[in-house]
């Protein structure tokens, strides 16, 4: 047990933003194992309604799939430089994969992991691309970032919003169940991709989802014709469970009389999330057609093997549960 510790950090999505900030924005980017994306928040937005943000929403080339977050993927040339991040790296491999082109290109898939399950990893560990080839994982880890962070500028740009990075809070998301090596190795990688270390904040992903908990509407009443709306009243206790594709956290909080937000118990989880049914349907196929044909198909016939995963995700998606 925590002995009701007090949550301060700040949301992936901005929902908390004090009225004496200096910062006219804050953007988070909420860095996912299998999807990726961010949000921001201006301030005078935030006043008037805390659960408004803006995002951007991604589109795959075929058109099949649309979402608040990209496909977490970065392609690197053959001399390590960025090539594309996302549904445009996912494309461009194919493209290369097509005509044979792709065995000296580094690409990267689901590689967020690699932070939990190194738990006592060195800053100068390498990752492994899908081909086996390796490449720095700072070097991976803050040029996917620093894509993220520069769309997002772009993304306010296209809006006609003149903002400086000066003017910008920077928020990252992290598993509440990584250790602190993991997470002082993300903001590193932050740093590196050219945020502000003095403007960034670590944020926990179920602590940050919590916050925003707290801001949704509950009930809607009408009186004298008044309108208001309840969220959240102290003493309120709920459970967040935070499910994403590397990891599962569950936290349990309450709203305290002074509307801040108390932790209960300690968060728990593991490396359960959506990517362990993705593993298991390899081995399926492997376990079907052999590993050398598997692996030859990987490695040969890479175009194909990018469409079965993509198709299997779609799948996955469209799966109901009957209770």
């Amino acid at each position: 047990m925590t002995g009701g510790r007090k949550v301060a950090r700040e949301p992936k999505t901005a929902y908390r933003m004090a009225s004496s900030s200096t910062k006219l924005l804050v953007a988070a980017i909420d860095f996912g194992t299998t999807f990726s994306g961010y949000a921001f928040s201006f301030r005078h937005q935030y006043e008037t309604d805390p659960t408004k943000v803006s995002g951007k929403v991604w589109h795959s080339k075929t058109g099949l799939l649309a979402s608040m977050k990209a496909p977490t993927c970065l392609l690197l040339k053959p001399d390590q430089s960025f090539e594309a991040f996302g549904y445009d790296a996912e494309n461009k491999y194919s493209e290369l994969a097509l005509e044979d082109e792709h065995k000296k290109w580094y690409y990267f898939k689901r590689f967020k992991m690699m932070l939990h399950d190194r738990m006592g990893m060195k800053r100068d560990v390498e990752l492994e691309d899908e081909l086996g080839k390796s490449v720095s994982a700072t070097k991976v880890f803050s040029l996917a970032i620093r894509y993220l962070k520069n769309d997002l500028l772009q993304n306010c740009k296209d809006q006609a919003t003149e903002i400086y990075e000066k003017d910008i809070h920077w928020v990252l998301t992290t598993p509440a169940i990584w250790s602190d090596a993991a997470k002082q190795f993300m903001r590193e990688a932050a740093v590196k991709a050219g945020i502000n270390g003095d403007a960034l904040e670590i944020a926990l992903e179920p602590e940050a989802a919590s916050i925003y908990c707290r801001h949704i509407p509950l009930q809607r009443t009408e009186k004298g014709g008044k309108v208001s709306v309840e969220t959240f009243s102290p003493g309120s206790k709920y459970l967040v469970l935070d499910a994403g594709g590397g990891t599962v956290d569950i936290t349990l909080h309450e709203v305290t009389k002074d509307r801040t937000i108390k932790e209960l118990h300690q968060a728990s989880g593991g490396p359960w999330g959506g990517t362990r049914v993705d593993e298991e349907f390899r081995k399926l196929l492997i376990k079907i057609l052999g590993c050398p044909v598997f692996t030859k198909f990987q490695h040969n016939y890479m175009d194909d093997y990018l469409e079965l995963l993509r198709e299997f995700e779609l799948k996955k998606r469209d799966i109901k549960t009957r209770i």
